[in-house]
Order: C-alpha cells, then structure tokens, then sequence
C-alpha cells in the first residue's frame, strides 16, 4: 500500500481549495465586469444618442427662432403683400435692398448655409440673396409652396430630408456630398389671422457637410457611427456609408421616441441606438460595433487572468509556507516516532512547542515511553525470574536422580565385594561431586563435561562388569566452547537404561564432538534396542514443542536447559529403528563476540 505524506496533501487540498474558490470569483468578477461593461457601453452609447440629438436640435432651433423672426416681420409682409395686390408691379430696388438686408442679417453668421431666399411660386416672385436666381420649376418648391398654400396660420415652419438643390442657378454637382436639408416658414400675417393670403414662404438650405462638425469628435473617441433619418425614413445623413439599416431596422426605429437593439450588420455585431428629435421629428441613430465591446472584455479578460494567477501563486506560496511551519512539530513527531520503531526506547521528544495541542501530544508520547520502558524492564525481570525458577527446578529433579543410581551401583559392589571397583568407582563419584558442587556456573566448557561424562561411563561400565565400551572423539577447536552443565550425562544415562539394559552382548557408546561452520554438533550414538516408531513420534512431537515442561527428566531437560540458554538455535534430534540402535544430536551455536572471536568465559563467568 502507498502511503501519502501528510504535509503534501494539506498543500494539495489548499492549492486545490485555492484555485477553485479564486477561479469562481474570478469567472463571477469577469462575469460581473462583462455584464456591468456592457450595460454601461449601452448608457453611455444611448446618451451619446441623445446629446448628440439634443446639439443638433439646439442647432436647428436656433434656425426656427430666425425664421420666426423673418415671419412676423411686417415690413416685410407689407412688402410682400403689395407685391402681390398690385398687379403688375415690379419689386423696386429699394424693397429688394430691404429684404437682402433682413436675409443678410440673420443668415450672414452662418457658414454652413449653402442658400436662403424667399418666393412666391404663384407669383413667380424671389427675393434671394445667395443666388441670382432661382428655378420654379423645380418639383421641390412647388411641393414646399403646395406644403404651406393651405396653412392656416403663420409662423408654421417645415424640416424637408435630405435632397440636391437643383433649383440654384449655379447649381452643378450631383454627388451627394451636395446635398442640403431644407427649413421653410410660411410668411402670412401674424397680426390678422383672418387673412388666409401666402404672401411667401422662406426657404433656409443647410449644408449636410456640416453635421460631421457634430458627430466628428464622438466617431474619433469612440468609434460610433451616425445616422440622421427624417420623418420619410430618409436618410439625412450617414457617416460611413457602407452601413445600411435594413427595413426591419427603419420600422423598429418609429416604433418608439428612443430604444437601442442589436443586430448584425455587414458582418459585424452593432449596438443600435437612437433618439427623436423634438423639432424636427427626424431620428438621430448610433451605431456601435461589439469590438469595442470586445475589446474592454478581452481587456478585463487578461487583467482578470493575470490578477487571479497571480493571487493563486501568492496564496498557494503563502499556504504552503503556513501547512509547512504547521505540520513542522508533526513530522518532528513522526520522524521521532519512526526512531523508536528502530528501538531506541531511552529517547525522548522535547515537550517546548508553540502549540498547545502537540505539547500534550508529546507529552503523552513520552509519558507513553516511560511506561513502556518501565513494563518492558519489568517483563524481563519476571522472564529471567522465571527461567531462573525453571532452571533450578531442572537441576534440582537431575542431580538427586544421578546421585541415586550412582550409590545403587556403589551399594552393589559392596555386597559383591568389589573393593577396588569400589574405590574406583569412589573416585570418579569424587571427581563428579566436585564438578557439580564447586564449580556453580551452569554452562562449562565441553572438555570439562566431557571429563564429567568419562567419570560416569567409567562408573557404569564396572557396574555392569565391563558389557559398557564407549569411544569418545572431540576436535580440539571446540573443547573451550561453553555447554550447558549435566547435559551429556542425561543422555548417555537414558542410553544405558533404555537401549542397552534389555540387549544382550556387549554395549557400546559412541560420543562425536565436530566443528561445524556456524555450530557445535554433538552425536551420541548407542547400539541398544532403539525406539518404535510410535514412541519416536510422540518424542519429536514433545521436543518440538514452545512450551518447556519440567514435568520429564532426560531428554526433555536437556532441550529446556538448551533452549533457556541458546534460545531457538539450539536443537535436540532424535534418530532411532527398532531393533538398531538410537542417534541423539544436539546443535549448539557458537558464542561470537562483536569483534567475531571466541567469548565463551564472558558466558560461562
């Protein structure tokens, strides 16, 4: 299984938490800005319209209030009207002076008109001052002069769209760049509204050049593009003319004094939005392609990326210093607690923290240690006690029970009358006693058990009259090996009792002590009656067993004894057939110190 680390995932689950909470806000700001930039490019286009619209009508009005002016002049009407109840009679000089004074007067400022006149198209009467003359058969002025024959008051003025002005005599371009918007005013007399008499009608031409000088600054800064339609849905002016409203577009804007829409026009997405103007009733329209839009988006769009990136690099830096200083006393903490998985139990983790929570947790851990170290001391106490109770109750079930048959033998050669047996046998018993009395550790070197053992096969073998031959063979190398003490004397005993007693002929006795690599084997070997089958297994069962018993003497001590001394290296094997003999072999380890030599007296002390 793949563990992951603590402190990579805090960052991770950060980062993640980061990135997705600066991401939302990030599309909801851009969403926001989107929205709000083009509500506001809506506001602002709309009241462009309308200032727009406002200054053109401030302009035009100004124009109405002089023809007001040149329609209640009464000099003027009383010029007309004479002109016009005296049949016959020519307009003198002085009355043609009069009015070229009055037009010059109120027109004379005007740089952007291209001609103003006054005309009676019933009489065939002018009065004009841009021109010489002028062209009454022009179908303009006779539908001007139809337009106001029949109206019933004076000082009505009319706004005409956009046409050439061909009733000038010095008339000669037909581009459209010439063409002139008209405001015309019935002359009648204002003082007698009874009079139904048109004494004339006052014309005023307007450069449509001029409107540029309106819409000039606002098509610089903003791109917008101009519209001017009249009350006939005919354009007036038009600042780009590859832009064309579609008849759909020409209904929707006299549907409504003012509104805005959006529409594809050649190709390009345009806000459309007009006004209406309150003197002439014409529509002033703005166009604003998306691009511009577009371009504020991509704007906000790339501000909005930079920024969040940046907030995200920051913030993530700034937690993953924040997870690293915060997760700084727990990996202390696990890098410690990896230490003591090795079983360093002495050390201990320093309790000063800045975190409350961490000082209580290692607190815990070393109070944890500290009763750890304390039951683990005291487990082995109990351990060595209790091997040490186990031992002596070995020793103490060995001893008596060699002593015993050792004085039965002594006992039957005096009946026998065997004196020098006896001392012999004496002697061995003597030099055995010393062994086991006076030298109190339980592991000897081989060599002195080995001793031990020729003392009691030399007993046993007067004892059974000479039946017992035994050869004892040991590499020299290992005689100063340690072994635990009594442990070959059980083995040769059960020999004896249980092999060799019930076999007639000579008995022999077999000790092989070999050097191995890595272990000491010691083989004794019998030619007694051997072991059934039955019982071999039950034994091997026994001896491989992990629970030591005392409840046995022979074999079994010695695998405890083994086993208390040399813990699992140590063996004990038995190898019989029925009828053939018996082969026990004991597998001890050799003491190595740490500089790889022999140690056997640190073992044996």
């Amino acid at each position: 299984m793949k563990f992951k680390s603590f402190k990579s995932s805090i960052i991770l689950y950060f980062a993640l938490l980061i990135c997705v909470s600066l991401s939302v806000l990030g599309i909801i700001s851009y969403q926001t800005f989107s929205s709000f930039t083009k509500k506001e490019m809506i506001k602002s286009t709309t009241s462009i319209t309308n200032q727009v619209n406002q200054s053109l009508d401030v302009y035009l009005h100004e124009i109405k209030d002089s023809l007001h002016f040149l329609a209640i002049d009464q000099n003027l009407i009383t010029i007309l009207e004479d002109s016009i109840t005296e049949v016959g009679k020519y307009e003198s000089q002085q009355d043609r002076a009069r009015i070229s004074i009055l037009l010059n007067n109120i027109f004379s400022e005007k740089s952007d008109i291209r001609g103003y006149f006054i005309y009676n198209y019933d009489h065939r009467m002018q009065y004009i001052n841009s021109a010489q003359s002028i062209n009454f058969d022009s179908p303009f002025l006779k539908k001007v002069w139809l337009d106001f024959k029949n109206t019933k008051y004076a000082l009505e003025i009319k706004f005409y769209g956009a046409h050439k002005p061909d009733y000038y005599d010095n008339y000669r371009s037909t581009s459209d760049l010439n063409n002139v918007i008209t405001i015309a005013a019935n002359i009648k007399d204002a003082y007698d509204p009874s009079n139904p008499n048109l004494y004339g009608v006052a014309v005023f031409d307007y450069n449509i050049n001029k409107l540029k000088n309106i819409f000039e600054s606002i098509q610089t800064q903003l791109g917008i593009q101009s519209f001017v339609v009249d009350d006939g849905k005919q354009v007036i002016y038009q600042s780009d003319p590859s832009l064309i409203l579609t008849e759909s577009d020409m209904e929707s804007l006299f549907q409504d004094t003012s509104g805005y829409w959006t529409r594809m026009v050649n190709g390009t997405n345009m806000l459309i939005a007009f006004s209406t103007s309150s003197v002439t009733g014409w529509k002033t329209v703005s166009m604003l392609p998306f691009t511009q839009f577009n371009k504020k988006l991509s704007v906000i769009r790339d501000t909005t990326l930079f920024l969040l990136t940046i907030m995200i690099v920051i913030t993530i830096f700034l937690a993953s210093l924040i997870t690293i200083r915060a997760t700084q006393p727990i990996l202390k903490l696990v890098t410690f607690m990896k230490e003591v998985g090795t079983g360093k139990l002495d050390i201990r983790i320093d309790r000063q923290t800045e975190y409350e929570e961490i000082m209580v947790l290692n607190k815990g851990i070393n109070n944890m240690l500290d009763k750890m170290k304390e039951l683990i001391t005291d487990s082995i106490k109990q351990q060595l006690l209790q091997k040490e109770a186990e031992y002596s109750a070995l020793q103490a079930k060995m001893n008596p029970h060699f002593l015993y048959n050792t004085l039965q033998s002594i006992s039957s050669l005096s009946i026998l009358g065997r004196n020098q047996d006896i001392e012999l046998v004496t002697h061995s018993l003597r030099e055995m006693l010393h062994y086991s009395l006076y030298q109190m550790n339980e592991m000897v070197k081989i060599k002195d058990e080995i001793r031990s053992v020729e003392n009691y096969l030399r007993i046993q073998n007067i004892r059974y009259d000479g039946r017992l031959q035994s050869v004892i063979q040991a590499d020299d190398s290992v005689l100063e090996y340690p072994i635990n003490k009594f442990i070959l004397q059980p083995i040769i005993e059960n020999s004896i009792y249980h092999g060799l007693e019930s076999k007639d002929g000579i008995w022999i006795i077999n000790l092989l002590v070999q050097n191995e690599t890595d272990h000491i084997s010691i083989i004794v070997t019998d030619n007694g009656i051997g072991i059934t089958e039955q019982k071999l297994s039950i034994l091997n069962e026994e001896l491989s067993s992990t629970t030591a018993s005392t409840s046995r003497i022979g074999l079994m001590s010695i695998a405890n004894r083994m086993a208390l001394r040399f813990s699992s290296q140590s063996k004990l094997k038995i190898e019989s057939e029925w009828g053939q003999g018996t082969t026990i072999t004991l597998i001890i380890p050799k003491p190595i110190s740490s500089g790889g030599a022999l140690d056997a007296n640190d073992i044996i002390n």
